[in-house]
């Protein structure tokens, strides 16, 4: 039998509109209705081209940032601390531990400061945390406290003060790198596409592609100046680079946001609402002494703080009870995993004797992948639909990855010893190959969070909360290599990783479940077993 023709803008429906759970008398009909994939949809034009491009622009700058930061960091505490992987588990653990605390915070702020405003100050911030953690690398390689600081533990404690400032300047980073994420990639990109889908998808795929192109060829750069230059022209290189970057980056969103007028529409019609809101609110005359000014007491700063913590407890309690928290919960659980080229991995491989410019290469191969995930993913939610688009690409990560826990068990080399070919060709191809399903699932999930909460009143402090999740997650791992930071323990942290790849497809299963009100097709089982064919 024939399936019937998909309705339009299904997955909008879906997940706006459908309820927490499905019943289980819902219809055939209407279980038919909802396993249709998106006809295609109008040309996403409409965009003015110049606004587009600064956004690109911007985007571009500050992702090269991050990424370069997120390489070259590692790869600088490396090789000042050249005989163990904890300074470097160390520096992910607090990073990832600011994310968790403050992330609902920065989502709320999103929410609550002007548009353009909040990404300037993002702007400002991240670059200046970069240039003082470069500040800090560039004092240690310049000087002796490099040969030093290889003594580990016994190292002075002037290296080890540098190392706190570094520390403290990548949380900061960390913290402005997720505010800009919220900003551009949630809140303006849901806003510019106006609720056509297909301009949304568009949107998506382009800030997706310039970041796995940084994630690309940032490395390949850091590479590629720390092998013909050194390590301290690198550094120095970085941290100019940053403050110049810096500029065009405000020239380049303030183009965007005089170009793209629906960013400012939005924000003046959601003022006026919060004004109409707070002028119904019947408000006492308050005395004539508490009008002036006062500085904050102990008691004052203590409601100020029970305030916040029942404001983050109440959005958490509404994130969990909304049907998008299965695919959040999902995807935060394929942070929990050491294998990919993070910083705990590229320790490890550095333990092993593979060169700087080998391990950027592999690292390049994979963004490659990865790129080939963000083609993949649009084509496969017009055939499927978006949200068994990110059912399939799950999978298909769990089963590449099968080979990569094979490297670490089978024929696996010593610490100090380089892998034999074929054990080489097992991880690096295996983990190429996951990266096609992870970024496809990365951009499926990213439009069923943006889609669901497109008219939520604190979407983008809900969204915040799905940072904070994958922090955690991303905490756990850095947890993790500390406990086990030999190299020759790291098989059981890649065990673990693998496990919790697991948990995550098994949790989109159930989100799927929850969404259909089934998992398999019953026109494909009826194809199966002869009794029909899907037209």
């Amino acid at each position: 039998m024939s399936l019937p023709s998909p309705p339009t803008a299904i997955e909008e429906v879906e997940l706006n509109h459908l309820p927490a759970q499905l019943t289980p008398t819902q219809s055939i009909a209407q279980e038919k209705e909802a396993d249709q994939p998106d006809e295609a949809l109008p040309d996403p034009g409409g965009i003015d081209k110049r606004g587009l491009w600064s956004l690109g622009a911007q985007h571009l700058s500050s992702a090269w940032g991050e990424r370069t930061a997120e390489f070259a960091f590692y790869l600088y505490l490396i090789e000042l601390f050249q005989t163990t992987l904890l300074p470097a588990s160390l520096f992910g653990f607090f990073t990832t531990g600011a994310g968790i605390i403050f992330s609902g915070l920065i989502g709320s702020l999103v929410d609550r400061v002007p548009r353009l405003s909040f990404v300037r100050w993002c702007i400002l911030v991240q670059k200046l945390s970069a240039t003082s953690a470069y500040t800090c690398f560039l004092l240690l390689f310049a000087t002796r406290l490099k040969e030093q600081a290889s003594k580990d533990l016994g190292a002075p404690a002037l290296i080890w003060v540098l190392f706190a400032l570094i520390v403290l300047a990548g949380c900061v980073l960390k913290l402005s790198t997720i505010g800009i994420s919220v900003a551009i990639e949630r809140d303006w990109a849901t806003t510019i596409a106006e609720g056509n889908n297909d301009r949304l998808t568009t949107l998506n795929t382009i800030l997706r592609r310039i970041d796995l192109l940084c994630k690309l060829l940032a490395p390949l750069f850091v590479s590629l100046l720390t092998t013909t230059a050194s390590y301290s022209f690198s550094v120095a290189f970085f941290l100019a680079f940053g403050l110049v970057t810096m500029v065009f980056e405000f020239v380049w969103i303030q183009v965007v946001y005089r170009r793209l007028p629906s960013l400012a529409t939005e924000e003046e019609q959601k003022r006026k609402e919060r004004l109409v809101i707070r002028n119904s609110q019947v408000e006492r005359p308050l005395p004539t002494d508490s009008r002036k000014r006062r500085l904050p007491t102990p008691s004052s700063v203590h409601k100020s703080i029970q305030t916040f913590l029942k404001n983050q407890a109440t959005d958490w309690l509404e994130f969990v009870k909304h049907p998008i928290f299965g695919s959040s919960l999902s995807i935060s659980c394929l942070y929990l995993t050491v294998l990919s080229f993070d910083g705990t991995m590229l320790s490890w491989l550095k333990t092993h004797n593979f060169s700087d410019p080998f391990i950027a290469g592999m690292r390049g191969i994979c963004v490659v992948a990865g790129l080939l995930g963000t083609f993949v993913a649009p084509a496969m939610e017009k055939r499927l639909g978006l949200i068994r688009a990110g059912h399939w690409a799950i999978w298909s990560e769990v089963i590449s990855l099968l080979p990569v826990l094979l490297s670490f068990y089978v024929g696996a080399p010593k610490d100090g010893i380089r892998s034999s070919g074929w054990n080489a060709a097992l991880l690096f191809a295996g983990m190429a190959l996951s990266r096609i399903g992870l970024w496809a699932f990365d951009l499926c999930q990213l439009k069923e969070l943006q889609t669901a909460l497109a008219d939520h009143p604190r979407r983008n402090a809900i969204t915040a909360l799905q940072f904070a999740m994958q922090n955690i997650a991303d905490l756990m791992k850095y947890v993790l290599t500390m406990i086990l930071s030999r190299p020759s323990q790291f098989r059981w942290a890649a065990l673990v990783s693998f496990i919790s790849v697991c948990a995550g497809a098994l949790s989109y299963l159930l989100f799927l479940k929850r969404m259909r009100g089934h998992v398999i097709h019953a026109e494909w089982i009826e194809s199966l077993l002869g009794k029909g064919k899907v037209g």
